[in-house]
């Protein structure tokens, strides 16, 4: 009896093994499965068992077809299905670009941006010290351009015209350093003669200067000195003209001075043009040119001496068109 249970359970554990070897199932999935097949005593009783020597049992026959078993006859295998695998989901890793019909039909319109205002050029502070901006009279009309607005190449004429007999604009800063400092002319550090600190009708020195009543020239002109001084040949009555334009850059200020004299030619030149000055600070029209050029000199044919005639405005507007 208990050889012949072994022998069932021998040949079950092999059929079991095989299946599982076949199918390649999960051993835990399998063993959860198995039911133990039923064992009849009749059957294990007439089992015919030699038990001197143990033979290997032969193959069952057909078991349809066999209607008495005499055979230990095992349980079918259970027929067990792999689970089911969930689908496999593939990550999106870049944003999916919009459709058609949102880029022809976008749910928000765009807001359009408004520009950026330019920033405002900060105004140069007032000039409170005795020494004036500027280390040659190219320095000196740039800095008049940055606080009045005004052609560097028209100063460039006008200055060529008045004074380019005294001073360059090729002029080292050690002359230039002199006669931009405000009181040259109390201290003695410069000529009056040299720095046109006298007056160009009279060619005499004022009283308020070293050597005064000195002369520099022999008097020219309208006999009716009207005090004419400094870089750009300024009045007496033009520098009172002046203040209330340069008082808030220079408090205290001379037309001795190179810079005080550019600024302050620079404002009466502007005040002269009729309604609004031309608002670029680099270029003027020609008539515009020709028109304050006028109105500095008085007049715009003058008579050069010996019957020779010269034009003031065109040559002031040919020299403005050269250093443009």
């Amino acid at each position: 009896m208990n050889i012949r249970f072994r022998i069932a359970v021998s040949l079950l554990l092999s059929f079991i093994i095989i299946n599982l070897y076949n199918n390649r199932l999960y051993l835990k999935t399998v063993l959860t499965n198995v039911k133990p097949p039923p064992i009849r005593l009749k059957n294990l009783i007439t089992l015919q068992i030699n038990t001197k020597t143990i033979t290997p049992s032969p193959t069952p026959p057909d078991i349809q077809n066999q209607t008495s078993a005499t055979y230990f006859q095992p349980s079918s295998a259970p027929q067990i299905k792999p689970p089911p695998i969930a689908p496999t989901v593939m990550e999106v890793t870049e944003t999916p670009s919009p459709t058609l019909y949102s880029r022809l039909f976008p749910t928000e319109k765009p807001k359009p941006t408004k520009p950026p205002k330019p920033t405002a050029t900060p105004k140069p502070p007032p000039i409170t010290t005795d020494r004036r901006p500027g280390s040659t009279l190219e320095e000196i009309f740039q800095e008049v351009n940055k606080r009045a607005c005004f052609p560097i190449a028209l100063m460039k004429a006008f200055q060529y015209k008045e004074s380019g007999d005294k001073f360059h604009l090729g002029d080292p800063p050690s002359k230039i350093s002199i006669y931009n400092k405000y009181g040259w002319w109390i201290d003695g550090s410069g000529s009056p003669c040299t720095g046109l600190g006298y007056y160009a009708q009279s060619g005499l020195i004022p009283a308020d200067s070293v050597n005064a009543g000195g002369s520099c020239s022999s008097p020219i002109g309208n006999p009716n000195d009207i005090k004419i001084m400094g870089l750009f040949q300024i009045s007496e009555q033009e520098q009172e003209v002046a203040q209330k334009y340069i008082t808030n850059t220079i408090p205290k200020n001379d037309r001795r001075v190179l810079f005080d004299n550019s600024l302050m030619f620079a404002y009466i030149t502007k005040s002269r043009v009729p309604g609004t000055p031309p608002p670029d600070c680099n270029a003027w029209p020609n008539d515009t040119i020709r028109m304050v050029a006028e109105k500095h000199h008085g007049v715009c044919q003058y008579d050069y001496g010996n019957g020779v005639k010269g034009d003031y405005c065109k040559e002031i507007l040919d020299l403005y068109n050269k250093y443009k």
